[in-house]
């Protein structure tokens, strides 16, 4: 089984899938940790200040990685492009995630970038809709919540029903917020 963990940058991916991993008692594959081990190759963006991932490379490698008969939990916020059994999207209000990137001093350029994908639902909308793809409201919850939701999700009919890709819209309240960044 693959879960995969997306959303963009502070959404709280890393944590959650970490914390996720130990209580399923499975294998965490990182795709930041697979191009820091040179397991995965990418190209350099130098305008944007961003490492560029093959897709069809970060399919191949993780069809590699993922060990069959078992639960593994890909994180990263590319990891709703690579084919799972269920693909949760992390959501953070654009003000909150403007205020998580500048805790760890990203350029102006870079909040910009990541918040008004944030606003405009780019990945959600990349990991499309579905029976088994879901978006959870970081904003306010700690990561071990939304690990045990994640959990609470995956056993649960009614709760995969509620949290289906669709239901969380920036637009209307973080509509200024966002302008001003433009």
């Amino acid at each position: 089984m693959l879960i995969a963990i997306t959303g963009t940058p502070g959404t709280g991916k890393s944590e959650v899938a970490r914390i996720l991993a130990k209580m399923l008692d499975a294998k965490l594959i990182s795709i930041s940790e697979l191009v820091g081990k040179k397991k995965l190759a990418y190209t350099y963006d130098k305008k944007r200040k961003t490492k560029e991932i093959a897709e069809k490379d970060l399919k191949k490698i993780i069809s590699l990685e993922a060990e069959k008969g078992i639960i593994n939990i890909l994180e990263g916020h590319l990891s709703h492009l690579v084919e799972a059994d269920y693909t949760f999207v992390l959501r953070t209000n654009p003000k909150e995630l403007e205020k998580r990137l500048k805790k760890r001093n990203w350029s102006k350029s870079k909040i910009r970038e990541n918040v008004l994908a944030e606003f405009i639902d780019e990945i959600a909308m990349e990991a499309g809709t579905g029976k088994t793809t879901f978006e959870l409201d970081t904003s306010k919850m700690k990561p071990r919540k939304t690990a045990t939701l994640i959990k609470d999700i995956l056993n649960s009919y009614s709760l995969q029903k509620k949290y289906r890709t669709g239901r969380i819209d920036w637009t209307e309240k973080y509509r200024n917020v966002v302008l001003k960044m433009v």
